[in-house]
């Protein structure tokens, strides 16, 4: 079988950093914004475009507190008393380096629901929000989070990005609605497991989103420990940056891969264009051969497309 050549495209190019953080008992929130900046400033050296800080990296905020009554408390402690302080430490960060952040989650009160939300900043502007939407037996019980309900799509000029919070990415479904009606190309994924299988379920998943759809995946996971909260005195990762298994990308999908429950960053060069190419003469075309009416897929909640520009 003779395979036509591909039509030349434009490069859509982004240098994405995922930074793998380590939790650590800190005295103060000044302690806590250098040693984040620390990380931001290591990417702005490798010129990444894109920071992306794990899931629930504002628990460290806890400590200061002596993660003092049970964890649902503790939990709306920090979303009362410092969510307005990491919302303008990711802002600066982002305007004074001239980057977009994924700020990890943070816990946020809607009414009287508690809900685990990742914030993205660009420079310049307010955060844009997502909030988890499915949520683990622990994150019920022992912490009282309630569920997300909508999508957030941020539309850049290099394409268009969504955010998966660690057990959201475990849904085929709900990353193929992104995909498939809404244009996503790029999927985010702050993590944060307590052992290697959760970190094994992340992973595979989100390598498996990178195939099924013909995206690029980056998973950014915690480390470390906070040993005052009996919920967070482990932690495991191994942070990645996925893309499809084909021609015109790494042969085993993995673009780059941090050592195991290790501190550091990652750092990966993707052109989205590449993924206009495989899904138009790839091997395989999974994303034009899945079909809606085979998948089922139904969301009620609502899609939000936010248009955002790169600084110059």
């Amino acid at each position: 079988m003779r395979f036509s050549a591909p039509k030349p495209v434009m490069s859509r190019p982004i240098r994405v950093c995922a930074v793998q953080y380590a939790l650590r008992t800190i005295s103060s929130f000044q302690e806590f914004a250098d040693h984040v900046e620390t990380f931001v400033d290591v990417a702005d050296d490798y010129d990444a475009d894109l920071i992306v800080f794990p899931e629930l990296l504002g628990v460290q905020l806890m400590g200061l507190n002596n993660g003092a009554g049970e964890p649902a408390e503790a939990m709306r402690h920090l979303a009362g008393e410092h969510a307005e302080a990491f919302d303008g430490l990711f802002k600066r960060l982002a305007t004074d380096y001239e980057r977009i952040i994924v700020g990890g989650t943070m816990p946020r009160l809607e009414g009287d629901r508690l809900l685990n939300v990742a914030s993205v900043y660009f420079p310049g502007a307010d955060p844009l929000h997502q909030a988890k939407l499915h949520l683990t037996p622990a994150e019920r019980k022992i912490w009282k989070f309630s569920p997300g309900r909508d999508l957030l799509v941020i539309d850049t000029d290099f394409g268009k990005f969504a955010v998966a919070i660690c057990y959201d990415v475990q849904f085929p479904e709900l990353v193929k609605i992104l995909c498939n009606h809404h244009g996503v190309e790029l999927l985010v994924v702050p993590y944060m497991t307590d052992d290697r299988r959760g970190t094994c379920r992340v992973t595979t998943c989100a390598r498996a989103r990178a195939i099924e759809n013909q995206i690029f995946t980056v998973t950014a996971g915690m480390v470390g420990s906070l040993p005052l909260m009996t919920d967070l005195t482990s932690q495991y990762a191994q942070s990645g940056i996925y893309s499809p298994a084909d021609f015109a990308f790494p042969m085993d999908g993995i673009a780059t891969e941090a050592a195991a429950n290790v501190e550091q960053v990652i750092v990966a060069d993707l052109d989205l264009a590449t993924l206009d190419r495989a899904r138009s003469h790839g091997s395989v075309q999974t994303f034009r051969d899945s079909q809606d009416d085979t998948l089922h897929t139904r969301f009620d909640g609502e899609v939000k497309t936010v248009h955002r520009h790169l600084p110059d």
